[in-house]
């Protein structure tokens, strides 16, 4: 919005469509499953930015009924992937060299390689008059949130008495702040290429500096922990792709053919001194009895 344009978003009920109204945007009641809904709702607009958090198995279906409905329009339709899609195994939390960008060739033997096909099927959008691209975030951080992995780490830490991290720590996800990232949609609605693929890096730090600095702020220690206890913090499902893996990106693409630069690149310093301890530091504080 701040980019000029007029938002809608689809809210599955009155609780998210408040969200959506107080960030300026006009909700529409719906789900992403209601096929007919989101073909009208592709039609109606002048472009589409698809960021729905569902089964990455179940993408590739919800995605066709729009880009069928935007064939021969010309109009833009930005696909949401992610670098899980680029992970590799690191059990002991090693460090891993390997990087990738956009169109660096990848074979995933990991289950999130399911979105890729996804990705193939809205970079194929092309070649039927979509203007279909994908964006791939890495780990996003800012404004004390982020898509997980940092509060995840805050928040375990009165359960588990510090700041975790498996193994050595070493292994790492790229990372980009989310108004960087924002801005990275909003060019590629503006003029990004048919059929691109955009990465968004702004820096890398790895997961053992992440908890050191988030030890810092809630006055505990970090502490390395193995697969199991990495499982019983962050669920069985979730914590192997995003505390197991080394997931880094490049953007080349995004920096040549956007002009994007991020403005934001010390994820340690917003933990340490900004947006994290803004929002965790008085928890930490008044767990060690040091509030006045």
């Amino acid at each position: 919005m701040d980019a000029g344009h007029e938002l809608t978003a689809l809210a599955r009920n009155e609780e998210s469509a408040a969200g959506v109204r107080r960030i300026g945007a006009r909700p529409v009641e719906g789900r992403v499953e209601d096929a007919a809904l989101m073909a009208r709702l592709a039609r109606e607009h002048d472009g589409v930015v698809f960021a729905a958090r569902v089964d990455f198995a179940r993408e590739s279906e919800l995605l066709d009924p729009m880009l069928r409905a935007l064939r021969d329009s010309g109009k833009p339709f930005v696909m949401t992937s992610g670098t899980s899609c680029l992970s590799i195994d690191t059990p002991q939390g090693e460090w891993n060299q390997q990087s990738f960008a956009e169109d660096d060739p990848f074979d995933s033997q990991l289950w999130t390689r399911v979105r890729m096909e996804s990705e193939r099927l809205v970079r194929s959008s092309a070649g039927t008059g979509v203007r279909g691209m994908v964006v791939r975030p890495p780990m996003i951080w800012g404004n004390g949130g982020g898509n997980g992995q940092v509060p995840w780490i805050f928040q375990a830490v009165p359960k588990a008495g510090a700041a975790c991290y498996l193994g050595h720590g070493l292994n790492l996800y790229t990372n980009v702040h989310v108004e960087d990232l924002a801005r990275v949609y909003a060019l590629a609605l503006e003029k990004g290429t048919a059929g691109a693929l955009y990465h968004a890096v702004a820096g890398e730090v790895c997961w053992r500096t992440i908890a050191e600095a988030v030890a810092a702020v809630m006055g505990c220690d970090a502490r390395s922990i193995d697969h199991d206890e990495m499982c019983d913090l962050w669920g069985r499902l979730d914590a192997p792709y995003r505390f197991a893996v080394s997931s880094r990106s490049r953007a080349i693409a995004t920096v040549r053919d956007l002009g994007w630069a991020p403005r934001h690149l010390d994820l340690v310093d917003d933990i340490v001194n900004g947006s994290y301890r803004e929002r965790f530091g008085r928890a930490g504080k008044e767990r060690e009895g040091h509030v006045a």
